[in-house]
């Protein structure tokens, strides 16, 4: 695949579900290979029990959009996420373990 894929983890590096995450990778993948990794701290892990789930969802969609994402990879991500990343038309693949080494396994695999 080639394009951007957002890997969604706990501080450990570790994947995690999608509004549970307190860390966001964005992955440049061209080629097979990760040509870029860029973390940002997104904080959903603390937002998801204080913010609205309405907000808390926009705010997801927002990042996403603003970062051109075209693919999610995280351990979970509940049914109303999963209709938002849908109606977003970004993809995603739920995966366990470390996030570098799940995102360079779909990068592999075009």
């Amino acid at each position: 695949m080639n394009g951007k894929i957002l890997a969604l983890m706990d501080s450990s590096g570790m994947l995690t579900g999608v509004g549970r995450a307190h860390m966001a990778a964005v992955a440049t993948v061209k080629n097979g290979s990760i040509t870029s990794w860029d973390e940002i701290e997104v904080g959903w892990d603390i937002t998801h029990e204080s913010e609205a789930e309405g907000m808390h969802h926009a705010n997801v969609a927002k990042f996403i959009q603003a970062h051109s994402v075209d693919m999610i990879v995280a351990a979970g991500a509940g049914p109303d996420m999963q209709r938002m990343l849908e109606k977003l038309g970004t993809k995603i693949s739920l995966a366990a373990g470390a996030a570098r080494d799940a995102v360079e396994s779909i990068a592999a695999k075009d």
